[in-house]
């Protein structure tokens, strides 16, 4: 599967904007891309490890309305990360 970032991710991936990988779970996904870019973790999760609500995940186009992180994903899925940009 195609795991994807863009904005502000992109460089806390070296700008690798599409990750191939092997991963039953969108958890088993992110769990890989946290081990190939380990600064990649604190930004994507909370202290307790769920995915941080500032990011909108968008799975093969549509919007997951909640980060599940047993989501299952196939070899031909595409996962994109977004981040919410904010201010005032």
């Amino acid at each position: 599967m195609n795991l994807r970032f863009s904005g502000l991710l992109l460089r806390l991936v070296d700008y690798e904007r599409t990750m191939q990988i092997d991963a039953p779970t969108l958890g088993d996904a992110v769990a890989v891309a946290e081990q190939r870019h380990p600064r990649l973790r604190p930004v994507l999760r909370d202290g307790e490890g769920r995915l941080r609500r500032s990011h909108r995940i968008f799975i093969n186009g549509d919007l997951a309305p909640t980060a599940d992180l047993t989501t299952p994903l196939g070899p031909a899925d595409d996962v994109e990360f977004l981040t919410a940009i904010t201010g005032g």
